[in-house]
């Protein structure tokens, strides 16, 4: 695993920070109690983040954002690997947002676990081979 826990996606942050309990929230819940450190990347923090309109809930949310692992921001040669693991899966019949094979290929290049409620993040991910958390 690279020494990072799982690449939390936004759907998990909406879900865990709105107080909605499923699967992946309880997961979450326990990797912030109990360890490994969740990650995060800036991707996925951007896109929590500018969700927030009121003030103190963004300050609030960038502090907890504080105790995920950072993974470090996508380079050329990510975002490369990410566009030619899109093409591939569109190939097959399945488009993926490009958010979404970004973040994908983030986890698949750490080497980490992804957390995630979305379908199509989950879809691509089985097809990289990536272990779904």
């Amino acid at each position: 695993m690279n020494g990072h826990g799982p690449l939390v996606d936004t759907s998990v942050l909406i879900d865990y920070f709105g107080g909605i309990t499923s699967r992946e929230t309880e997961i979450l819940d326990r990797l912030l109690d109990q360890g490994p450190a969740p990650s995060t990347a800036p991707i996925i923090m951007q896109e929590y983040l500018q969700g927030l309109t009121d003030p103190d809930e963004f300050t609030l949310a960038r502090a907890d954002l504080e105790h995920f692992d950072q993974l470090p921001p996508a380079n050329y040669q990510l975002h490369l690997r990410a566009a030619q693991a899109h093409v591939r899966i569109k190939r097959r019949g399945l488009t993926v947002p490009t958010i979404d094979s970004l973040i994908v290929t983030m986890a698949l290049e750490a080497r980490c676990p992804l957390l995630t409620k979305d379908k199509r993040q989950r879809e691509f991910a089985r097809f990289l081979k990536v272990r779904l958390a």
